[in-house]
């Protein structure tokens, strides 16, 4: 089960790049799971990067829709895809979370689709920039080779309880 939501129009998207391209390489900056010398999770502070606040908000609404909840925490994290990258095989069932979405700020053409591993054959999505795509935490997920020149920005989103 998943849903794909649009949101173009409704997040700026230049803003948010611009935000991450300015503070992605600051001293200060966590980053783990590094796996292929890449770090699949950069978590940048939304004072560095305002418009983060909107982004939050429109998929907070739309997971508490679909969850049925009246109020829901989020934590989020950058996930920048160079060329010849890919995000391996995992899901988000880890702590008290009750829905995972992904939001795609900068998608170049063949730079990799989502894999849900929720059927056989699993399902595959190619997304596009302003979209938003929410799924079970507990859904094993990939993302395929990037086989454009350009980098894929996307920002990883888990919702759980208020806290």
């Amino acid at each position: 089960m998943f849903k794909r939501v649009e949101l173009s129009g409704q997040v700026d998207n230049q803003a948010l790049l611009d935000g991450y391209r300015q503070h992605q390489d600051a001293d200060d900056i966590t980053r783990t799971h590094l796996f292929n010398g890449r770090y699949e999770n950069i978590y940048l502070d939304e004072s560095r990067i305002p418009e983060l606040n909107n982004l939050l908000t429109l998929a907070r609404h739309h997971a508490c829709q679909l969850l049925g909840e009246q109020q829901l925490h989020s934590g989020y994290w950058f996930n920048d895809m160079p060329p010849g990258a890919v995000t391996t095989l995992h899901n988000h069932d880890t702590d008290d979370e009750l829905l995972s979405a992904a939001y795609y700020i900068v998608v170049p053409e063949n730079s990799g689709d989502l894999i849900l591993h929720d059927q056989r054959p699993p399902s595959r999505i190619s997304p596009h920039a302003g979209e938003l795509i929410l799924f079970p935490p507990d859904l094993d997920h990939e993302v395929s080779r990037n086989d454009s020149e350009h980098s894929r920005l996307s920002i990883g989103i888990n919702f759980g309880p208020p806290r």
